[in-house]
């Protein structure tokens, strides 16, 4: 299962506005939706309900997003702000990882703040 972040973004930011569970996003293929599920699960960010079989996600459905997911989806909001982490952190040939996503995004979000340097 490989992580797809633009994937794990469209879910996250479609979960902080849901008022009910998703079990699908429009455009999305099944199989991509279904394993970024489990993976939001696996790291925190989401409650979930995920059936897997011999490692292959076989459904989810996300219920909610944690604090932690809450924090992610306003870290990632901003469209120019994902496009730059995306550049500068997901480039392909980078070694990245949720950690260093994360903290990127917080110190551009700090720097953006009136009085912070």
């Amino acid at each position: 299962m490989k992580r797809d972040m633009d994937a794990i973004r469209k879910i996250v930011l479609a979960a902080k506005d849901a008022e009910k569970q998703i079990n699908n996003l429009e455009g999305m293929d099944q199989q991509t939706f279904m394993s970024s599920v489990a993976l939001l699960h696996e790291a925190g960010l989401a409650h979930a309900a995920v059936r897997e079989s011999h490692g292959v996600v076989q459904a989810a459905m996300l219920f909610r997003l944690t604090w932690n997911g809450h924090e992610f989806a306003d870290a990632i909001k901003d469209e120019g702000l994902w496009s730059k982490a995306r550049e500068v952190v997901l480039k392909p040939a980078a070694g990245w990882t949720f950690r260093i996503l994360t903290e990127y995004l917080n110190a551009q979000i700090l720097g953006r703040l009136p009085g912070v340097q």
